[in-house]
């Protein structure tokens, strides 16, 4: 594990930093929708389209990252958060609307 962070590069690093902060940046709304059951706010057409795109985009990370044998794990740890946190965003919109 520490070869693997040994290996970072400048930008490589970036990617990881930026990335955390994508995935940990939706943590708090939907924690604040957890607890409030609050949905109003939220519009279908953002949150399908938020939903959507970041699972259509993962796949394609993920098939690119197949293809090439290279993973680009800073976003799929940001896809993979995203994704669960769309989609629960939408779960709650249906069910508390």
């Amino acid at each position: 594990m520490k070869k693997a962070f040994a290996k970072l590069n400048f930008f490589e690093s970036l990617g990881w930093f930026g990335n955390i902060i994508l995935s940990i940046g939706v943590i708090p709304q939907v924690v604040q929708t957890y607890k409030t059951h609050d949905v109003a706010s939220f519009n279908w057409p953002f949150l399908l389209m938020w939903a959507f795109g970041v699972f259509f985009t993962f796949i394609y990370i993920v098939n690119g990252d197949l293809k090439s044998n290279k993973r680009q794990y800073p976003l799929w740890l940001n896809y993979i958060v995203n994704i669960f946190a769309t989609f629960y965003l939408c779960y709650a919109k249906l069910i508390f609307s």
